[in-house]
């Protein structure tokens, strides 16, 4: 577990190339705090709200956004069979779904996003420069009852290399 006071961020975000698909990876630290655990452990849902962006890079203007993408991942517990439903959405449809009676698993897979499929890496221009980034959204809270205390997180920044022009180029 987090040290209580450390904001929620996104860490070891990696960007990587498998058979010609994009592959992100990520984890968010600082989020499971005592409140998360003991609504996901009185059998709330429980969902996690990553958005995640690539964008083209521009020299004088303002980057251009590519592919944007919502990731989901939430927990439900059920307390007679004491397993935890896990599903993991990708822009809304089901990506993943599992079961676990471990809560160190549970964890992982509300906190740790493991190969999410941005598409074709064909489908990016070559010779341009592409960034992926990464945020968790958060509800919105208030602290005595009517100041809003935004509690997403910054963004996480990797360069994300396009494919080069002869690597998918047809034979000819």
């Amino acid at each position: 577990a987090p040290p209580s006071g450390v904001s929620p961020r996104i860490v070891d975000l990696r960007v990587g190339d498998r058979e010609g698909t994009v592959l992100v990876s990520f984890r968010l630290v600082g989020a499971l705090d005592a409140e998360a655990r003991a609504r996901i452990a009185s059998g709330l849902e429980t969902t996690y709200n990553y958005r995640l962006e690539v964008l083209r890079r521009r020299r004088f203007w303002s980057d251009a956004r590519v592919r944007d993408h919502r990731i989901l991942t939430s927990v439900k517990y059920d307390s007679l069979s004491r397993q935890y439903g896990l599903t993991l959405k990708l822009d809304g449809e089901v990506e993943r779904s599992s079961t676990t009676d471990r809560v160190d698993e549970m964890e992982r897979w509300l906190t740790s996003v493991k190969e999410i499929s941005l598409g074709l890496a064909s489908e990016l221009l070559p010779a341009e420069q592409y960034l992926v980034r990464v945020k968790a959204d958060f509800p919105l809270r208030f602290v005595w009852l009517f100041i809003p205390w935004d509690r997403d997180t910054p963004w996480a920044r990797a360069p994300l290399s396009a494919p080069s022009v002869t690597s998918h180029e047809p034979n000819r």
